[in-house]
């Protein structure tokens, strides 16, 4: 019979080596995130977009529209497919955007006009890497795309299993309370100034 302290230190373990490639990514990602306007400034005088066409194109749009609808409609004329977002300003324009990890083409739906226009996004490496955190979710359509979201739900859940059996196992450890004791108040006190401060 294993003991629930021998359980917690497998959950822990296993979890991290389930997911390291996702802590990973994350930690990557994140770090490009902060450090956006460096990649920023690299690719400002480079092309960001390439047009794939430009021609006329009716879409009646309805008073207060579905835009997942709207997008998927659009996608479908144009023989595209893929997960996905769809936006409206309000206005004039409305845009989709399909991606996946390596490329990103969006349409620009020009209502008053009756025209449409699709451009391909010149591939960058930091937005390769920052779509780990917003790509995909259980409204995309596709097995792989729910695959894909419940091993992000996946990751969620082991971060805070990852915390709490953590601590358990620190406290556990009695030679280890007192520096233990010093890291987590300077971080709890760091996180609390800083969320005040901003």
């Amino acid at each position: 019979m294993i003991s629930y302290k021998i359980l917690i230190r497998r959950v822990h373990l296993y979890l991290g080596l389930l997911l390291i490639l996702f802590f990973v990514k994350y930690g990557v990602s994140g770090f490009i995130f902060s450090h956006g306007i460096v990649f920023n400034e690299y690719y400002k005088d480079k092309p960001q977009w390439i047009e794939r066409f430009e021609k006329p194109y009716d879409l009646e749009i309805p008073e207060n529209p579905n835009m997942r609808e709207i997008g998927r409609r659009i996608l479908d004329d144009h023989g595209f497919k893929g997960s996905y977002g769809a936006w409206w300003n309000g206005n004039q324009r409305i845009a989709v955007n399909t991606f996946s990890f390596w490329r990103t083409t969006r349409f620009l739906y020009y209502i008053e006009d009756k025209r449409i226009a699709a451009e391909d996004k010149i591939f960058r490496w930091d937005h390769f890497l920052t779509k780990f955190h917003w790509i995909g979710g259980y409204q995309q359509e596709g097995l792989l795309h729910d695959g894909w979201a419940f091993m992000i739900d996946l990751v969620c859940f082991s971060m805070v299993i990852w915390v709490l059996s953590g601590i358990y196992m620190w406290w556990q450890n009695k030679s280890t309370r007192l520096w233990g004791s010093v890291a987590l108040s300077s971080g709890l006190l760091t996180f609390i100034i800083i969320l005040i401060a901003m």
